[in-house]
């Protein structure tokens, strides 16, 4: 083992077929990349790059292979394979799958010792400074840390909720004392009742309060997808998934309403931050 890594464990590959070699493994176990959460997902691939960063300036190789495969194991495992200017002709432009695997060098305790204490050491030297670098106690970082909608049928908002929410990564937690509560990877999102005898016309989003909830979407085949099973469940759409240059280029998103009319959205944004403004 190198080190704990936020979405799991880097660890030294056996045999070192190639030095340096690692591997990344996700920590709860997935069966594959598309089985974990968005969150959870892009932590996973940030940190295969990040220990390939580690591997890439320890030994000094000209670049770094990442892998993804699962086929013979079904559980979620990431290759990080440094290869350099003096391998073999033969092998230096082939997968390192051409490799003779079972005559390469063993992992050795002592033989490779140092090497992971490097790579060891500049992992933690960037969790440092992604640690110097968050906002302190006094500068509270910019974060949503629960949403809670208040709703005319709390029986029909929880089932509709409970049956889309998962689709999007959130998970069902315990009932709080105000009503059903869902955590996603960076909030979580509460249902409430309205008080009685307060039903009125569906959700005008140009009244004072809410306008519309977006979700993040980790790509636009994700917004497609969820798109099918929304009109599969019969949820109301009010934007089929199109393109959106206006909020930025390549934003590309659903819409669609909740029990109560609220406008609710997923989205996929693969350039800048910039919230749209409509």
């Amino acid at each position: 083992m190198i080190a704990q890594l936020p979405s799991g464990w880097a660890v030294m590959g056996n045999p070192q077929v190639l030095r340096g070699y690692c591997l990344l493994l996700p920590d709860p176990v997935v069966p594959h990349l598309n089985a974990m959460p968005p969150g959870r997902r892009e932590a996973f691939l940030s940190d295969m790059a990040w220990l390939g960063d580690a591997v890439l300036e320890v030994t000094n190789a000209v670049r770094i292979n990442y892998a993804l495969f699962g086929n013979l194991e079904p559980a979620l495992h990431a290759h990080v394979i440094p290869r350099y200017a003096d391998e073999p002709e033969a092998l230096a432009t082939a997968q390192p799958w051409a490799y003779d695997w079972a005559r390469a060098a063993p992992y050795d305790a002592k033989e490779h010792a140092a090497l992971r204490n490097a790579i060891r050491e500049r992992l933690q030297s960037r969790a440092n400074h992604r640690v110097a670098s968050r906002p302190s106690d006094e500068q509270q970082a910019a974060r949503v840390d629960h949403l809670d909608l208040t709703v005319s049928d709390l029986e029909t908002s929880t089932a509709f909720y409970a049956s889309i929410l998962p689709l999007l990564g959130f998970v069902r937690e315990p009932d709080c004392l105000e009503g059903p509560l869902f955590s996603g990877e960076e909030f979580e999102l509460g249902l409430q009742p309205a008080r009685p005898g307060t039903r009125a016309a569906l959700h005008d989003r140009y009244s004072p309060g809410l306008h519309h909830l977006a979700f993040a979407a980790p790509s636009r085949a994700a917004v497609e997808r969820f798109w099918t099973a929304l009109q599969s469940r019969g949820v109301p759409i009010l934007d089929p998934p199109a393109e959106y240059p206006v909020y930025e280029p390549g934003y590309y998103a659903v819409f669609f309403a909740d029990p109560d009319g609220i406008k609710l959205e997923y989205a996929h944004r693969p350039a800048s931050r910039r919230p749209p403004e409509a």
